[in-house]
């Protein structure tokens, strides 16, 4: 019986060995017959893997320049070799610090450069309505109400529009304007309050 046994083994031992082969030369046969295009995809892989590292790296280093350029505006605004890395190394932290400068100095010149300039729709719109509420005045403000794409302060907008009309004694137009404003908004209450002291 070990006899039998002993071939047994011999036989399962030999047949592991020989699938072992047969896929090794499977194997082989595979990587010659798609060489060029294994090597090409194993390329294009290590391309894209070095190409993706060297953007973040540089991302992460304009990313540094840019803050530390920033930092350095807040502490000294006229500092225009900061300005200049600020608006090479980051363009929406530019308009961003810009559209900051505009409004601490009520400055429809750089509100108009950040609108034109800017890829920022939301910094688009603040500096819309910062230049209709600049002069307080109604065709300003309902030209922002028309036009504003974004509509983050449309709302409000439309609560000042509502005052103006209300300082001419419109008090139809005031309402109408009162009412456009959404139901959801912060400043509705206070669009009630102004309603309830029309009539």
């Amino acid at each position: 019986m070990s006899l039998k046994e002993d071939i047994n083994a011999v036989k399962e031992e030999l047949n592991t060995e020989e699938q072992f082969l047969e896929g090794l030369i499977r194997a082989e046969r595979f990587y010659k017959k798609y060489k060029k295009q294994l090597i090409g995809l194993i390329s294009v892989l290590l391309i894209v893997f070095v190409t993706y590292s060297i953007k973040v790296y540089i991302d992460e280093s304009n990313l540094k320049t840019s803050n530390e350029a920033y930092l350095k505006l807040l502490s000294h605004p006229n500092d225009t070799q900061a300005l200049a890395v600020l608006k090479s190394k980051n363009q929406n932290l530019y308009y961003a610090y810009k559209f900051q400068q505009a409004t601490k100095k009520n400055d429809k010149s750089l509100f108009k450069e950040v609108i034109n300039n800017s890829k920022d729709n939301y910094l688009k719109d603040l500096s819309s309505y910062q230049i209709s509420s600049i002069d307080n005045k109604k065709s300003e403000i309902d030209a922002y109400i028309d036009n504003s794409k974004v509509g983050l302060l449309k709302n409000m907008a439309l609560l000042e529009d509502a005052y103006l009309l209300l300082k001419k004694n419109k008090k139809n137009e005031a309402k109408l304007k009162l009412s456009m404003i959404e139901v959801n908004s912060p400043i509705r209450s206070i669009a009630v309050n102004l309603e309830h002291y029309i009539k």
